[in-house]
This record gives C-alpha cells, structure tokens and sequence, in this order.
C-alpha cells in the first residue's frame, strides 16, 4: 500500500516495541520484562539510535503508520515516550494522514490524558475484560472500575479514535459475563474493537497450570458461541467486522495492521521487534522480502545497538513461493479477502494458477468463496479460519 504517490516497495509503516511491564500477565510470552526501571533511559537512547541508522538506510520511506506495542508503552515517562515519537517524526518523511497508535494498559491512567497531548492520535487499551474475576484470573493489574476511568479519561482529554482489546476464553467466563463486558464498552462507544480468544503458550505460567490441570478453560463450543454472539452484536451497533478479530466504526479501521495483513514491509525498532523489507532494498534479489527479529533481551539489544554492531537476531528469507503463500493466509484474515488484481499485480500470476487445488478444496468444504474478483473465508471459514491458512503454508 505505502504512503500515497510514494514507492510502497519502500516501509511505511513503524513499530515501537517498549518490552517493559510494572507486572507480567499469567498468558503473555511478549518480549516484555519487570523490575528494569533502571534501563528506561538506556533502552530509549539505544531504540533513538537504532532510528536514527534505519532512517540514513532508507531514506525514501515515507511513514503513514506508527504504533508503540509492548509490553506496556505507556510506562515510560512522557519525556521518553516523546523523545521517541519526536525522532521519527524528524528523521522520516511523514504521510499527511498518519496515524499514530500506542497501546496502553488502563492500571496505568495516571498518564492517559499525557498521550493525547505527546502526539498521538491513536488509543488502543488493554482491557481484556469487564470482570474482576477474570481480570484477576489472568493477572491483570487494572480493575474493571479502572478501564473504564481510563477509557473516560483518554476521551476527555481528546481521543477520538479508540480501540478496545477484549479476551474471550477465560479461565471462569460464562457467556452471561461475555455479554455484560460486551454491553458495558459497547456504551462506552469506542471506535474500535479487537476480540482475541486466549491462547495458551508454552513458556507462560498457564502453560504450567494447564499441564498441572489447574486451569479450566471454557470449550471449544462455548469459545465459537462467545465469538458468533459479539460477531453479532457489534455488527447491531454499527460495527464494521473487516478481519477475524477487528470491528471498526467506518473509517477508523487500523491501518497499521492492515500494511501486516496485506503482507507489505514495515519498519520494527525495539528489543524482539520484527521488521519485513523488500529484498531488493537490502540487495537480496533472490529473496522477495526479508523478515529480520531483533534480538530479545534489554541489555543484549542496548549493547549491540551503542557497539554499533547489527541488533538483529534472526533473518529470514521469504522466496516467491512463501511469499504467495504468506500474502494469502493474512490476506484472508480481512473479511474482504485477497484481491486477485492485486496479486496478479504483485507476483504476475493469478491465485488459481498458484493455489488451484487449494482453493478448489477449501470451496468444496464451504470454508472459501470467490466474489468480485476476491477470495474470502465464508462465514464458516471465519471459525475455522486456521484450516484455511496451513493449505496456503508449505
């Protein structure tokens, strides 16, 4: 997509990533870290810097996207989040209409009306759930009372552009407690809406639990029913659902996001970012594009970016065949689907000459339909949307 009148084989879009939390959630295996106050300072010069040199490398990028993740980005001081934003709005050209989102847990309100003033134009809150069981189930350290002061605070203070995330699947949720999280921020009348079954990862204290079998979890069909009824709902509201978990008011569908469904290159600065570059960029002409990891602990990435030495970790190179295959199974997770123009446009062959009998296989099983000249999930595909994406893997 990329910046318009602009090269889009050039990134247009920044992520952020701030790996630091006050406590770690008994789901997340993010790159996030507590207890290291200490290295705020030291990891956002270093992240300046790591700016700075991506900004010298690629000086054509126009910037339409930017978005701090973590972790927990609104931890750090204003100054610092600030000194952050402010280099690569100086370093980079910069779309008219860029957007600008950090996401925010609510336990930390005290500085949500600061995001509005520093710049950002985006909000996107953690909120999970409307329960304090659950909240406290999952090791939240914000209470329902606290999400919403914090949803009132960031509207008052001037956001009009907001974005809830919500968890289904938890540990004691019904479907009655559901539905009253979903009508309790539906009358808060965000603009946006993120819905995210919970996943169980190894390496996270509820990968320990369920192996002790100390974790009940709701059924696979209390989750499909969890998901049809907020589908539902959402949509009575005006909501539009434009990828799997994402619901927009129209016009305020997240655009960053989009550039990493439509599997266009993307720019990450941080601890464990990951950034896509064309592979003619990085004078890779066998590769169609390189997937590049930072490297994952604070210190390690402070020291490597300050040594001058590359931060990155892992690089990987996606030759045509993965490449196709990838811009399909994300392309597919947005209700409209995978334009066929677009990918003729893209790799000069049509989806059928790629993946015929995949397509004719998902369409035999009522998971895959092609209208207008785009392929996309059925409604049934939508619940067994990961059927889909592994024929498009391999």
């Amino acid at each position: 997509m990329g910046a318009r009148g602009v090269d889009s084989s050039f990134p247009s879009a920044a992520y952020v990533h701030i790996p630091f939390c006050r406590r770690k959630c008994l789901y997340c295996d993010f790159v996030s870290y507590t207890g290291k106050e200490h290295l705020f300072s030291p990891y956002v010069q270093a992240l300046r810097k790591e700016i700075q040199l991506t900004a010298e490398k690629f000086p054509d990028s126009v910037i339409a996207t930017i978005n701090f993740g973590g972790g927990t980005p609104n931890i750090l001081p204003a100054e610092l989040l600030h000194s952050i934003l402010d280099e690569i709005k100086n370093l980079f050209r910069l779309d008219a209409s860029l957007e600008v989102t950090i996401e925010a847990n609510p336990g930390l309100q005290s500085n949500m009306g600061n995001l509005y003033r520093l710049g950002f134009n985006r909000l996107s809150l953690g909120v999970q759930s409307l329960s304090n069981c659950e909240l406290e189930h999952l090791g939240r350290m914000h209470t329902r009372e606290e999400a919403v002061s914090a949803f009132k605070e960031a509207r008052s203070a001037g956001f009009n552009n907001i974005n809830i995330d919500l968890m289904y699947g938890i540990p004691s949720q019904t479907l009655d407690s559901w539905l009253e999280t979903l009508n309790t921020v539906l009358g808060l009348e965000p603009e946006h809406v993120a819905l995210y079954s919970l996943s169980v990862e190894e390496g996270t204290p509820f990968w320990d639990m369920l192996r002790a079998g100390s974790l009940q979890l709701p059924g696979s069909d209390l989750e499909a029913d969890m998901y049809e009824v907020a589908v539902q709902k959402l949509e009575e509201y005006g909501f539009v659902h434009y990828e799997i978990s994402n619901f927009a008011k129209p016009g305020f569908e997240c655009r960053h996001n989009i550039t990493y469904w439509k599997n266009e290159p993307y720019f990450g600065f941080g601890a464990g970012a990951v950034s896509c570059i064309e592979g003619k960029l990085l004078h890779k002409p066998y590769c169609e594009y390189v997937r590049a990891t930072n490297v994952r602990g604070v210190e390690d990435y402070i020291r490597r970016v300050w040594a001058g030495e590359n931060p990155v970790e892992i690089e990987e190179c996606a030759n045509l065949r993965t490449a196709m295959g990838e811009t399909m199974f994300l392309g597919l997770r947005m209700l409209e689907g995978v334009s066929d123009e677009e990918f003729v446009s893209r790799f000069g062959v049509p989806v059928l000459e790629v993946f015929g009998p995949q397509v004719s296989l998902l369409m035999k099983r009522g998971l895959l339909e092609e209208s207008n000249g785009y392929f996309r999930l059925t409604r049934k595909g939508l619940l067994l949307a990961n059927e889909v994406f592994a024929e498009f893997v391999g």
